[in-house]
């Protein structure tokens, strides 16, 4: 194990009906879950290595079931008309089991032959239907089981003891004797499957059979569904047990801020490190925990006036350097020393799924191009490639030509040109990219990774291997959209939840939906297979979402601060880690400066920033509501302080009456011997809620009584915003 070989990386679970499929189109016709099969990179990674050869990795299938005529090949099959381009080097491949059981997949690499064991569940047949991977809902069996390891070392029997604790889906049709666990060793890693004694849900490992430490994973399987996989590391020389598929224990108490990076010094051309390390104590005066900077690095869209969607820097242009209108690296470090200086750590925004058409790789993949286009946005066609280029393989193509570039064309996430996919289908890409996670990692402490899934699945697992040798508390986030709990199978610590959390708080906001629908959205979490310690962010906005202010404003609610100020109290009381996005708690759709647009003169063309003119408008430093501010201050010192909202309280709904239901929301938070009512109110007015008698009506967020009346069976209490009341006992609503 480790960064000495090429070793394909950890077994695989799968069911009849899931493909390890890796498609070069990165857009929604084509999915939102990408994997191949890659060995990974020895030793140290290279910033610019040389291309591996056709042949220098082979794979096959060297066990296989009984019946089982299935192939690993490259690309087995076309996804549409645009059929991926053949580029001849197949270092990766492809894989779509036939039959249940287990398969032994062999890889030839420069250093040896090594293996890689996938289990295959027999699928979703009792339904006559069938699973598209880990977390899609299956025709009638609800949502998949999960598993969390934990073991000990038994002295008595000189052994391993290590529990699954498997649970059904809240929403399964299986019982709980339909469950099954499976164990699997790593391949590299020594211990043979045969030498672990399974009874039940729990494994026991024999010391003498281990020549040193051994990764074990298991993934339950309820008879219809697999679900995520975890991870205990076994060690014999130590007799100790770790868990390295867990987030980072300083994630359970943070507040993540997203700062939207050439917006923040408050006017055009104004951002630099120097001026964000300048506003570090302002950082900390508001609390929050954690700093994520939308992208640092060279790239196109900061280098030209008005660019559309403003200057986001998504389009990479050089990995290994910081954006000169920012500063130097130094400049950038500095910065990072001060966050540290002040408790906040730094989170680095990662484009591994495409690189900028700016990129001197890519541009060196170019023969000839067309004319200069006038409009500045645009870049000119692609007449012929130089397929001689060491490049030329790094980007993704489609067989023919597209409307702009000639045969092979690249392919771009969602069709914009600005952005090439990446091919991570050649271990040399991987590599370069590789090389600069490790390059990030010795100098921040985490990475938001963009677009997660249009990245292979593959390629994360090493991620997580590497940056965990250089940082034990290293975070990292995906933008996984929609939420896939595949991505916490040792690769992400804490996940995006937009389809949920997000675009469920901006209905609610609209006044299209009632309150109580945010607690559907976290329940649905662990229906969709989450495992129990894996960590969703509650963010009521982000750069590429509309400001919830703003959505208020055009929804039938009014008074929009009061409603944003209701959508950050839910973000911070409800299960998950609580986001701010910079300029919300200043208000800035009501005193922020908007950004110039890029098409004001043609009335036929938008982007995202007209649609909503303040989603990365430039922070209103001087003018601003005080009372607003005070509140998201308050907001975040009372969630470090109520351990009733950590990760290990439970969700409950909480019996309660209200006239407006369309304006509040009612639920309790279970910690033990903390036991917490919240009531959040999106309404302008303050709305009135009858909660069960033995509530203490003293308001914990602000110090205040909120009785209103009371009766034989219950206490009213009148709640202007926010209220977190003390509470003995916790029943589920109906109970």
């Amino acid at each position: 194990m480790g960064f000495d070989s090429h070793q394909p990386g950890p077994p695989r679970f799968m069911q009849v009906g899931q493909r390890i499929v890796d498609p070069a189109f990165v857009d929604g016709d084509h999915g939102f879950d990408r994997d191949n099969l890659a060995p990974t990179i020895a030793g140290a990674p290279e910033r610019d290595p040389e291309n591996y050869g056709a042949d220098a990795f082979a794979w096959s299938i060297a066990a296989r079931p009984a019946g089982s005529e299935a192939t690993v090949q490259y690309a087995p099959t076309p996804h549409d008309d645009r059929d991926r381009y053949d580029h001849g080097l197949h270092n990766t491949a492809e894989f779509e089991p036939d039959e249940p059981g287990t398969y032994v997949l062999e890889l030839d690499a420069p250093d040896g032959t090594h293996e890689l064991t996938v289990r295959v569940f027999d699928g979703d047949r009792r339904d006559g239907g069938t699973t598209d991977g880990v977390g899609a809902s299956g025709p009638a069996g609800g949502g998949p089981p999960r598993i969390e390891l934990d073991g000990y070392y038994d002295d008595a029997t000189d052994e391993f003891v290590v529990a699954s604790n498997p649970e059904l889906a809240s929403d399964s049709h299986a019982v709980d004797a339909d469950l099954d666990v499976e164990f699997l060793p790593h391949d590299a890693s020594g211990l043979d499957a045969a030498d672990i004694a399974v009874e039940g849900s729990t494994a026991r490992i024999p010391a003498a059979a281990m020549d040193g430490a051994a990764s074990l994973y298991a993934a339950p399987f309820d008879g219809r569904r697999v679900g995520v996989r975890d991870e205990i590391v076994l060690d014999p020389d130590s007799e100790t047990v770790s868990l390295p598929n867990r987030p980072p224990e300083w994630l359970d108490d943070a507040v993540v801020y997203e700062i939207f990076t050439r917006s923040f010094a408050g006017e055009p051309g104004a951002t630099t490190f120097e001026a964000l390390r300048e506003r570090v104590d302002y950082l900390d005066g508001l609390g929050v925990d954690v700093v994520w900077l939308t992208p640092v690095v060279p790239a196109w869209s900061p280098t030209v006036d008005a660019a559309p969607g403003g200057p986001h820097g998504y389009s990479t242009a050089d990995y290994f350097d910081v954006a000169p209108d920012l500063g130097t690296l130094a400049d950038f470090e500095a910065f990072v020393d001060r966050c540290h200086d002040h408790g906040i750590r730094v989170c680095f925004d990662l484009v591994a799924n495409h690189c900028g058409w700016t990129h001197p790789f890519f541009q060196d993949t170019i023969a000839e191009r067309g004319p200069e286009p006038e409009e500045p946005s645009q870049f000119p066609d692609v007449e012929s490639w130089d397929v001689s280029s060491k490049y030329f393989d790094w980007v993704d193509r489609q067989r023919g030509a597209s409307r702009h570039d000639a045969s092979p064309a690249q392919t771009s996430f969602f069709g914009v040109r600005l952005q090439p996919n990446l091919n991570h289908g050649n271990v040399a890409l991987r590599e370069h990219l590789l090389a600069a996670v490790e390059f990030w990692a010795e100098r921040v402490d985490g990475f938001r990774c963009d677009i997660a899934w249009g990245v292979p699945h593959s390629f994360w697992a090493e991620v997580r291997e590497r940056v965990r040798a250089v940082d034990a508390e290293f975070l990292l986030l995906d933008e996984a959209i929609p939420r896939t709990p595949a991505f916490a199978a040792s690769e992400f610590d804490c996940h995006f939840d937009t389809t949920g959390f997000t675009e469920t708080a901006h209905a609610v906001a609209r006044g299209e939906r009632p309150p109580g629908d945010l607690l559907d959205a976290v329940e649905a979490r662990d229906r969709d297979g989450f495992p129990r310690y894996a960590r969703l962010l509650n963010a009521t906005e982000n750069h590429d979402e509309a400001r919830l202010a703003h959505e208020a404003a055009v929804g039938r609610r009014g008074e929009p601060a009061a409603v944003a100020r209701a959508a950050a109290a839910a973000a911070f009381t409800l299960p998950g880690v609580p986001m701010l996005y910079y300029g919300q708690e200043r208000l800035i759709t009501e005193y922020g400066e908007r950004r110039a647009l890029p098409y004001a003169d043609d009335p036929g063309k938008a982007d995202d920033i007209e649609r909503d003119p303040y989603k990365r408008a430039f922070v209103n430093w001087d003018d601003y509501p005080e009372a607003h501010l005070d509140f998201y201050r308050a907001l975040v010192s009372f969630y470090h302080d109520s351990p009733a909202f950590g990760p290990s309280a439970d969700l409950v709904r909480a019996a309660y009456r209200t006239e407006r239901p369309e304006d509040v929301l009612v639920f309790g938070r279970d910690a033990g011997d903390e036991k917490r009512v919240v009531v959040v109110n999106f309404a302008a007015d303050s709305r009135r809620v009858d909660l069960r008698p033995v509530v203490d009506t003293t308001d914990q967020f602000t110090g205040d009584d909120v009785a209103a009346a009371r009766s034989e069976d219950a206490v009213t209490v009148e709640v202007d915003r926010l209220a977190v009341l003390d509470t003995p006992t916790l029943f589920d609503r109906g109970g």
